[in-house]
Formats: C-alpha cells, sequence, structure tokens
C-alpha cells in the first residue's frame, strides 16, 4: 500500500494463487498513523482509492 506519491506505508507477501482481499484488513493495520500537524495522530485516512477487486459492501463496512 502507497500514499498519493507513490511512497510505500505498508507491504504484505502473499502466495501466487492466493486472494489478496483476504489480505486487506492486516494490511491497513499496518500502516502507521498519519503524521501532520500537532496533536494525537490520526489513525486513519481521508481517503482509500483501491482496486475495484476491493469494491463490495463487505469491506466497506469493515474500514469504517
Amino acid at each position: 500500500m502507497c500514499d498519493g506519491n507513490g511512497v510505500p506505508l505498508a507491504l504484505t507477501l502473499t502466495g501466487a494463487n492466493r486472494n489478496a482481499v483476504t489480505q486487506l484488513m492486516p494490511l491497513l493495520r499496518a500502516i502507521p498513523p498519519v503524521r501532520g500537524t500537532v496533536g494525537r495522530p490520526r489513525q486513519r485516512t481521508d481517503s482509500l482509492p483501491a482496486d475495484c477487486g476491493y469494491d463490495h459492501d463487505k469491506y466497506r463496512r469493515l474500514i469504517q
């Protein structure tokens, strides 16, 4: 997973025939807190662009 500028934020490897969507939640949990302004670091980004293979109601509910 990378940010909008292509900087890697988290990485996970799976087997060649494994469905990548099974690793969505572990990958999201591996992203470090979002740094920025003074105060408590944000734990979530404003948006999450993803491939259409991840566009399913189940995963939308999990990431809210």
